[in-house]
């Protein structure tokens, strides 16, 4: 990804947002933020896409991305509906059920990143006191 963006970058191509797929380490997001806000690039913002991954994946996805600056969301539609779709498919959830299970999964991923996002914070609050 980090190939992929600077080639998009010396060929003129500037987002606004980068949908970055899940990565598994902070490092590993710390550096996709780097190179996106390189050179003139310190407003364009990165989410996290969620591709199609398990629960346990996504959280871990959002938990590293969060508390890095720079990421500022993420797009997670599969992960968030299929099983409730799929369950209402096969008559095992009415409409109701189905829906409150994709507003809950939505409102995990944003207490998920909101908390990483309060780390980020915390962590950048007490480097300011040493």
């Amino acid at each position: 990804m980090v190939q992929a963006i600077e080639e998009l970058r010396q060929a003129g191509v500037e987002p606004d947002v980068w949908k970055i797929e899940g990565l598994d380490q902070r490092i590993d997001c710390e550096r996709i933020v780097e190179v996106a806000h390189r050179n003139g690039g310190q407003n364009v913002g990165l989410i996290v896409l969620g591709r199609g991954a398990s629960q346990e994946r996504m959280t871990h996805w959002l938990q590293a991305a969060a508390s890095v600056p720079g990421f500022i969301g993420f797009a997670v539609g599969r992960t968030s509906w299929w099983n409730a779709v799929v369950a209402f498919e096969a008559k095992r959830l009415s409409l109701d059920e189905a829906t409150t299970q994709i507003a809950q999964n939505f409102e995990t991923w944003s207490r998920i990143f909101q908390e990483g996002r309060q780390i980020s914070v915390a962590a950048d609050s007490s480097q300011g006191d040493h």
